[in-house]
């Protein structure tokens, strides 16, 4: 969602950007994305140039960024309760990999697209903003760990010399091609969703998310991290506009933590038996029965950047998803 959001902004002030897939990409899906913005889309794409590399291919990379000046690092597996090694390969060495082969291409500016599940813990505060301290505990899933050891490999690059800014986007709605991550809520809503949880979390249109990268990217501004988030919502909210946007019912049953997480239990064994991804895992259990809140003090002070509210961008979505159907 992320990549081909921020494709289509970039080439609004470029006439041509590079951007790296493999021999598995859908390309389509790009296509699909931009039409959210134009009823000719290919004529948009044609003005990217793919390059085939893989984050996991250091040699790959050296080839794709030769003569390259600035990058946006977007590639990761967002899964909250996806296999520990895949992420930790995809997440950690694949940022280390392209931080290397970045420094070594003398690349100008870097931004890495992080999470605010790197962020640390709210503590004695009720807020979490860029500073709260980090503490590694049972409750981090594997995803959590990897965007923040991901970072680790950007501070790297950071002391040794590497322009870079960082942003931790919260949960990330707007169109996207395919029914993973965020976009599920909205298949699920359309198609007539009961239940809701009591936990919440801070929220964020994609386009917001891009935008704000592409300005700190084209700034001064290098070695900072900024949390990209427009509103603390509850998830009840959330559901509740998605279900207003499509005509639907909202949501009015409430499904408590423990059974949550007994029903995230089962699926996961499921999905493991018959070899397919649950919708609930028991990541995305805790996530769901969670509530936690985020400050954008950052990033409104440092660049006066203003946020889509996130009913607008719902209901953008949702009239859009309604248009196509």
């Amino acid at each position: 969602m992320v990549g081909s959001n921020l494709c289509w902004y970039l080439l609004q002030e470029n006439e041509q950007i590079t951007a790296i897939c493999r021999p598995s990409s859908n390309l389509s899906a790009v296509n699909e994305t931009f039409s959210f913005y134009t009823p000719e889309p290919e004529k948009y794409t044609a003005r990217i140039k793919w390059v085939m590399a893989d984050v996991l291919d250091s040699n790959s990379l050296r080839e794709a960024l030769k003569g390259i000046t600035t990058v946006y690092h977007c590639a990761a597996v967002v899964s909250l309760g996806g296999n520990a090694n895949i992420l930790s390969d995809t997440n950690i060495l694949g940022t280390r990999n392209i931080i290397d082969r970045s420094i070594e291409a003398g690349v100008n500016k870097f931004c890495f697209v992080s999470s605010i599940a790197a962020c640390g813990n709210a503590n004695k505060s009720k807020i979490i903003d860029e500073d709260s301290g980090w503490v590694e505990d049972s409750s981090r899933s594997s995803y959590s760990l990897s965007k923040y050891y991901s970072e680790q490999e950007v501070w790297r690059g950071i002391r040794t010399g590497l322009n870079a800014v960082i942003v931790n986007p919260g949960v990330i709605l707007g169109f996207s091609s395919n029914d993973k991550g965020s976009s599920q809520l909205f298949s699920q809503v359309q198609k007539g969703l009961k239940f809701y949880t009591n936990g919440g979390s801070g929220y964020v249109a994609v386009q917001d998310v891009v935008k704000a990268m592409i300005r700190l990217t084209t700034s001064e501004i290098s070695g900072e991290r900024f949390i990209l988030v427009a509103e603390n919502c509850s998830n009840k909210d959330i559901l509740g506009w998605m279900a207003d946007g499509f005509g639907k019912r909202r949501p009015c049953i409430l499904i408590g933590k423990k059974l949550l997480w007994i029903v995230g239990l089962i699926s996961e064994v499921l999905g493991k038996i018959f070899q397919f991804q649950p919708l609930i895992d028991r990541g995305t259990a805790r996530s769901a029965t969670n509530r936690e809140f985020y400050s954008n003090r950052k990033i409104k002070r440092t660049i006066n950047f203003e946020f889509t509210p996130i009913s607008k961008c719902i209901e953008d979505v949702c009239k859009f998803k309604t248009s196509i159907n």
